[in-house]
């Protein structure tokens, strides 16, 4: 039987390659029989940020902390889809956060 967290959430870990300029791949790791034994490969999936999919949310109107949602929810949605459970994240978001941000200004300045 799966073990999930209190909340009723999957507990998943993102691992990213090093990331191209216009995209990064990020395996997806579930804990099946809990976190302290061994994580198991779930799905992987490509998170791209080429200046035209910018362009696209700059020309919707969103500003810089609209567009981080945007590839959040993104994100989130598409792990989402892969497993089938809703999920919290116990290590990579952040680091793979920061990619996009960083991607991100470059073109919101």
């Amino acid at each position: 039987m799966e073990k999930n967290n209190s909340c009723g959430r999957k507990e998943i870990l993102l691992a990213n390659d090093e990331p191209f300029f216009n995209n990064v791949d990020v395996t997806v790791y579930d804990f099946p029989n809990g976190r302290d034994a061994a994580k198991r490969k779930r799905c992987a999936i490509t998170v791209e940020f080429a200046e035209a999919d910018i362009r696209r949310l700059i020309e919707k109107g969103l500003d810089f902390a609209e567009a981080e949602q945007y590839y959040r929810e993104w994100i989130y949605s598409t792990v989402k889809r892969y497993i089938s459970y809703d999920w919290v994240c116990v290590g990579g978001l952040e680091e793979l956060m920061a990619i996009v941000k960083e991607r991100l200004g470059l073109y919101y300045r």
